[in-house]
């Protein structure tokens, strides 16, 4: 997600929803679901940062 993020950057796209993304993925993997797939990720969208 990183990489997308800077390729982006660098290319003038909007970054905003990768960004997005990337924080839910890291508050998952926070809690532990670092070797879960995305759809684990479903957690972090029922609870608030």
């Amino acid at each position: 997600m990183t990489q997308l993020i800077d390729e982006s950057s660098a290319r003038g796209v909007s970054t905003d929803l990768p960004r997005q993304i990337k924080a839910v993925a890291d508050r998952a993997v926070a809690e532990g679901l670092g070797r879960s797939s995305y759809a684990a990720m479903i957690s972090q969208f029922r609870s608030p940062e």
